[in-house]
């Protein structure tokens, strides 16, 4: 055994055992997970799955999920035949998305020959990988296994019971979550060094880059790197986004010139109103994990990474609020939140101390999705049972009508002039925009219709004005406002239903009388 010197007495004596480099002292296997938590996580991922497979399935079927994919898909062809994105070639269609994602998307629609089922595939793809990332930072933060399943899952339920149609849809944002939140997950990992540093703000620039309303955790992380990390961190960090920021900028000016910025940083109406009822209807659907988790990473704010959770989750609130009073802002202003939400479930199911029984707090946390799964299992059944099939063919009949017809055609529903073979001419919201701000003339459309110029005009969205000039359709105001009342009203006067089908109605020009 070995001996040591007592340089006060002069003697040697064996070394206790705790302390003996030749024997250790034994490490106690960490204490597995009480077994109603473990069959309760196991359950909730297994629902999570299910839940998934619903926008797995509705992938590879031809309809239009929503009313971005088909603006999208045009924007992602233009990528894979190398034309400029930013000056379409119609002062009527604009693109107000950073470029990556069309790019992205594009590179994997050249295998595969289809930029709708390529960008839906990504979609379905970054879904995975934020709750990859999620359950990483989890793990990061020295919690079990479990809990990080814990958070994974809570991440995927959020999304597929109260965004169902963002999963597996051809949109950039998931992707640019994706992004985004990877490089939070770096940026958490450990050592703190300078690599890890400027790897996390490679993957927070290309985040942004893909979709410029993800703030959020780029603000976190510099405010968590200034106040928190090592000075060669910061150095890195800062000097690191600094220069991706001026190169980004210098080559989207020499890619679009001024177009680029002009229609990125274009203006849009903002109503209180709005802001209030959209706030209202999102956090009713999220009272119970923001009760939960809330109380939890406020009693452990002290401890990392909780207090960075706590603010990510504060902030994305903050933004959400504000970002949902801008017209035609959807649920995806509220991504964060959810996020957010489920890192800090996970956490907090590794810091509960016995008090709060772990299974119990799992369930509180999902509360609002279990209310809620019941319906979304009900949709899956209904659409795998034949409502996709008679969606896809309805679709198809309606792309059909418009092939046939020559002449310009303004379709609300993008996808559907995108599968006709219709170039791209009208994009509806940011025109009805640009009216609104002035930036267009606010009779441009109907100056249009007035002098017929419109062989054929479909319009997905019910008259919001009243059903007087369309007995028996129920009027109803719309998140996304594309055409204002006084459409409607020339189209009564100018224009006929030529046509009514799945994407909405189809409006062509009445005859004029021969004198």
């Amino acid at each position: 055994m070995a001996r040591r010197r007592d340089w006060r007495a002069g003697r040697c004596y064996p070394p206790p055992p705790s302390t003996s480099p030749d024997r250790p002292l034994p490490m106690a296997p960490p204490a597995p997970p009480p077994r109603p938590y473990r069959v309760t996580v196991l359950w909730l991922s297994a629902l999570a799955l299910a839940l998934l497979a619903y926008p797995a399935v509705r992938l590879f079927w031809d309809y239009e999920i929503d009313i971005n994919e088909g603006w999208n898909a045009y924007h992602q062809l233009r990528a894979i035949a190398g034309q400029p994105l930013y000056d379409t070639g119609s002062p009527l269609f604009f693109n107000n998305y950073p470029p990556l994602s069309f790019y992205v998307v594009g590179a994997l629609a050249k295998l595969i020959g289809d930029p709708l089922i390529a960008g839906r595939l990504v979609s379905l793809a970054a879904i995975a990988a934020i709750a990859w990332a999620v359950a990483r930072i989890v793990r990061s933060a020295g919690a079990s296994a479990l809990d990080a399943l814990f958070g994974a899952a809570t991440c995927i339920l959020l999304f597929a019971a109260f965004a169902t149609d963002y999963l597996g849809m051809n949109d950039p944002q998931l992707l640019g979550q994706a992004l985004v939140l990877a490089g939070l997950a770096t940026h958490l990992g450990r050592p703190a060094t300078p690599a890890r540093a400027v790897t996390a703000a490679v993957l927070l620039a290309a985040g942004v880059l893909t979709k410029h309303n993800l703030v959020a955790v780029p603000l976190v992380v510099a405010i968590d790197v200034l106040a928190r990390g090592p000075v060669r961190v910061r150095v890195a960090f800062f000097a690191a986004g600094l220069g991706l920021a001026a190169s980004s900028a210098a080559i989207l000016w020499g890619m679009a010139g001024k177009a680029f910025f002009t229609q990125l940083l274009a203006s849009r109406t903002w109503d209180v109103e709005r802001a209030f009822l959209f706030t209202t209807e999102t956090l009713s659907r999220l009272q119970a994990p923001l009760a939960a988790v809330g109380l939890a990473l406020i009693a452990a704010r002290r401890r990392r990474p909780a207090g960075l959770v706590l603010g990510y989750l504060g902030l994305a609130l903050a933004l959400g609020v504000f970002f949902s009073g801008g017209a035609g802002t959807d649920v995806n202003v509220w991504f964060d939140v959810s996020i957010a939400l489920a890192i800090g479930a996970g956490l907090a199911a590794h810091l509960l101390d016995g008090r709060v029984p772990r299974a119990a707090f799992a369930l509180a946390v999902n509360a609002g999705v279990l209310f809620y799964a019941p319906l979304c299992l009900g949709r899956f059944g209904v659409d795998a049972l034949g409502e996709m099939s008679d969606r896809e063919r309805l679709f198809h009949a309606d792309v059909a009508y418009l092939q046939g017809i020559p002449g310009t055609v303004l379709c609300q529903s993008q996808l559907l002039c995108f599968r006709a073979g219709k170039p791209m001419f009208y994009d509806g919201f940011n025109v009805n925009q640009a009216m609104l701000a002035g930036r267009l003339p606010a009779d441009t459309l109907i100056a249009m219709l007035r002098r017929h110029d419109i062989a054929v005009l479909q319009i997905s969205d019910v008259p919001v004005h009243g059903d007087g000039d369309y007995p028996g359709v129920q009027t109803m105001p719309n998140r996304f406002v594309h055409f204002q009342d006084d459409v409607f009203a020339v189209l009564a006067e100018e224009y006929t239903v030529d046509r009514v089908g799945i994407s909405g109605r189809f409006f062509r020009p009445k005859r004029i009388p021969t004198p």
